[in-house]
C-alpha cells in the first residue's frame, strides 16, 4: 500500500500505546472488547490520554479497512511511517509490533471500521450544511419610492465530497417557508424510522453509528 502519513495526534496516541505498562494494556484490551464504542478506562491515564489512544486506534482500523491489506503488512507500514518521523526507536519496535497486532485484532472494532467505510461508499458524501437567510424588497411601478413588500428567502448550501475523501463541492438550493417545513418533516420521519428499526432489532444485532459522539 502507499506510504502512510500518520497525523501528529495519532502519532501521540500510538506513543501512548508504545509506553503503556503491560497490565494497563491488558485492561485496555478487555475494556475495548467489552465496550468497543466507549473510551476505555486505563490505569494512570487521564481521560484525555485515553481518548487520544482510542482515536489513534480507530484511525488505524479505518485506514486498514480502506486499504484492505493483511494485518502483518499494515503493521509494518505503520512502523515504517513512525520510523520516518523518528517516533519509533529500533529497540521498541518488536514490542510495539506485537501490541499493535493484538489491538488491531479486536473483531468488534474491525466491524465498526467497516461500518464507517460502508456509510461513506456513495457517489456524494455529505460534509456540511448551512442555510443562508435574507430579505428581498419588492417594488411597485415607481421604483424611486419605498418598497411595497418584502419577501424572506432561504438558500440551502450543501457541501459534499465526491466519494469518501474526494474533491469538495457545493450546491445551493433556494427554499421557501413551505420547503423548510417539508425538509424538517422529512428529517423527523427519517429519525423516526431509524428509531423504529432499532426497536424492532433490539438485542438481535449490535447497532453501529459511526457519527455518534462519545
Amino acid at each position: 500500500m502507499p506510504a502512510l502519513n500518520i497525523p501528529k495526534d495519532d502519532q501521540l496516541g500510538l506513543a501512548l500505546l508504545r509506553e503503556m505498562p503491560d497490565d494497563a494494556l491488558a485492561i485496555a484490551i478487555i475494556e475495548l472488547e467489552r465496550s468497543p464504542d466507549s473510551v476505555p478506562s486505563i490505569p494512570n491515564f487521564s481521560p484525555e490520554q485515553a481518548q487520544q489512544f482510542k482515536n489513534a486506534l480507530q484511525t488505524m482500523y479505518t485506514v486498514r479497512a480502506y486499504a484492505d491489506v493483511p494485518l502483518e503488512e499494515f503493521v509494518s507500514d505503520v512502523c515504517e511511517a513512525l520510523r520516518e518521523e523518528s517516533e519509533l526507536p529500533a529497540s521498541s519496535e518488536p514490542r510495539f509490533r506485537e501490541r499493535l497486532s493484538r489491538l488491531l485484532s479486536i473483531d468488534a472494532l474491525n466491524v465498526a471500521a467497516k461500518a464507517v467505510l460502508l456509510q461513506r461508499e456513495h457517489e456524494h458524501d455529505f460534509c456540511s450544511v448551512r442555510i443562508l437567510t435574507d430579505a428581498r424588497p419588492i417594488f411597485g411601478d415607481d421604483v424611486s419610492g419605498p418598497p411595497s413588500a418584502i419577501i424572506i428567502t432561504h438558500m440551502l448550501k450543501l457541501s459534499y465530497h465526491e466519494g469518501a475523501g474526494g474533491r469538495l463541492r457545493e450546491i445551493y438550493i433556494s427554499m421557501g417557508s413551505g420547503d423548510m417545513a417539508r425538509l424538517r418533516a422529512a428529517l423527523d420521519r427519517a429519525e423516526a424510522k431509524a428509531t423504529s428499526l432499532r426497536d424492532v432489532l433490539d438485542g438481535r444485532l449490535r447497532f453501529i453509528d459511526p457519527q455518534r459522539k462519545e
